[in-house]
């Protein structure tokens, strides 16, 4: 949607800390942000597509009620370049971590028996 990154408002989300970070490193990697009035339309036809949480803090989007997005690399450039920013911003890389877990989180410690 024009290049920029958008953000709901926050009387629609929470303003949370992951959020604010997001935002701050977006306009230090002087890309445009700015919040705006979004629905599910505006998420679908999207470049790309990401949520900010605590957990996470940068989650690449895949599909959206089991629609997948456009045919482009998961994580987008731009999300990329966030969550690569995120990473060193908090000198953790939490996306390595889970990778490296990814299988006892899918199944639990004990392997799913």
């Amino acid at each position: 949607m024009d290049g920029a990154v958008l953000t709901p408002r926050e009387r629609y989300v929470l303003p949370g800390i992951s959020r604010q970070t997001t935002i701050d490193l977006a306009n230090r990697l002087s890309l445009p942000c700015r919040e705006a009035d979004l629905d599910l339309y505006d998420a679908a036809n999207a470049d790309e597509v990401f949520i900010t949480s605590t957990n996470f803090c940068i989650c690449p989007i895949r599909s959206i009620n089991g629609q997948r997005m456009a045919d482009t690399a998961i994580p987008g450039t731009v999300t990329k370049r966030l969550m690569d920013a995120y990473v060193e911003h908090v000198g953790f890389d939490w996306v390595a971590q889970y990778l490296r877990y990814q299988d006892v989180a899918a199944t639990g410690p004990s392997g799913g028996r």
